[in-house]
């Protein structure tokens, strides 16, 4: 084997696990935008979450509690 064949071989695996972790990110993320919910106050949109077994929270970026709802395990 030489130095090429093996860089090749860990080029690939990296864009591999990569596509792999992206496409599971983006499921996550979808599963997880589906338990938001929104609210409307003094014409600004606040986004909420209360999964089950967590406990309530609000922030004016979706995408913050989509974080916090994959990071913390509330989606699988």
């Amino acid at each position: 084997m030489n130095i090429q064949t093996q860089t090749d071989g860990n080029h690939n695996r990296r864009m591999a696990n990569e596509a792999r972790f992206l496409a599971r990110r983006e499921t996550l993320e979808d599963k997880a935008e589906k338990m938001l919910g929104e609210l409307n106050r003094e014409g600004k949109t606040v986004y909420y979450i209360f999964p089950e077994g967590g406990k309530y929270q609000e922030s004016q970026s979706a995408s913050k509690l989509i974080d916090f709802l994959i990071r913390n395990k509330y989606v699988r």
